[in-house]
């Protein structure tokens, strides 16, 4: 609070007579003019309170739930509610999803909204890239080695599904020995070593013998519409898929994409089709690998 300084004009004999009754008091002149006017006046006026801010409720959630159907992948969820099939990390990250291939019919996902991009200054006009030739199957150095274990497709023209599976072993001879096996009635159309070398052992028109009991979008029997490629890998999500197998994998995928005309969201695992049957090829990002063959 600030000082005001105030001047009262008074005779002398006045001003003397009252400084000797103030001094008589114990109090001076000024203090007596100061009591007067605080009395004339009264006190400040009290302040009401300020009342203390109104609480802001919580946002409502603004995410959607889904249930998992059959058939049902990460990638296509996203693509329903996105528009984008990419996008899919999201709700992985969104549900706390370690392996976003993993999900079970019947599991409730939230799909939060898309936080609306933030615009870019305009730039110039960029060339769009030359398309890049998909490779065929004659680019990718395969060998023959032919299985007994095969018998005929019902439509031998109707391929639409690639099977992606993992040999719970560690050698890419050991598998290729174990297809040759006339008694073993297994195999797979394709196989691939660690070291990236690709072993068809199976022709693409004939049946192998490789989902055993399965279902794909409703259809049961996948042997009879599907191509299965083994990798060579212990199947214990740990062990790795290194660098030259999995690039083998996303070329050959091409390949047989482009020839098939297979949708890549009909790449699958073998825990796909086998749902609490079969859990290969453990460790390995199926939507990733659809989306690298995709980039192709």
């Amino acid at each position: 609070m600030s000082n005001v300084t105030v001047s009262i004009k008074i005779d002398d004999d006045l001003y003397e007579r009252a400084k000797v009754r103030a001094r008589g008091q114990g109090h001076t002149v000024e203090s007596i003019l100061v009591k007067l006017l605080t009395d004339w006046v009264g006190p400040p006026p009290v302040q009401p309170p300020v009342p203390p801010p109104e609480p802001v409720p919580e946002p409502e959630p603004t995410y959607q739930t889904y249930i998992v159907k059959p058939g049902d992948t990460l990638s296509k969820i996203a693509k329903e509610f996105y528009g984008d099939p990419t996008k899919y990390p999201i709700i992985a990250e969104y549900n706390g999803l370690e392996d976003p291939s993993r999900i079970f019919i019947g599991q409730v996902l939230r799909i939060p909204p898309l936080t609306p991009p933030i615009p870019e200054p305009p730039s110039a006009p960029v060339e769009p890239p030359t398309p890049v030739e998909p490779p065929t199957l004659e680019d990718l150095n395969i060998s023959w080695i032919p299985s007994p274990n095969f018998n005929e497709r019902p439509d031998p023209d109707n391929i639409t599904t690639i099977v992606i599976h993992a040999t719970a072993n560690s050698t890419l001879v050991g598998v290729v020995s174990w297809f040759q096996n006339p008694t073993a009635y297994v195999s797979a159309h394709y196989v691939i070593g660690k070291d990236g070398k690709i072993v068809q052992m199976v022709k693409d028109k004939d049946r192998a013998w490789h989902a055993g009991k399965s279902e794909w979008r409703g259809v049961p029997n996948v042997n009879d519409y599907g191509l299965g490629i083994e990798l060579v890998n212990l199947n214990d999500g740990k062990d790795p898929y290194p660098e030259a197998q999995y690039k083998s994998l996303v070329n050959l995928c091409r390949a047989l994409v482009h020839k098939y005309n297979i949708s890549t969201e009909d790449i699958v695992g073998h825990y796909h089709i086998s749902p609490g049957r079969k859990t290969d090829p453990r460790g390995l990002d199926i939507n990733k690998l659809r989306q690298d063959v995709a980039a192709g």
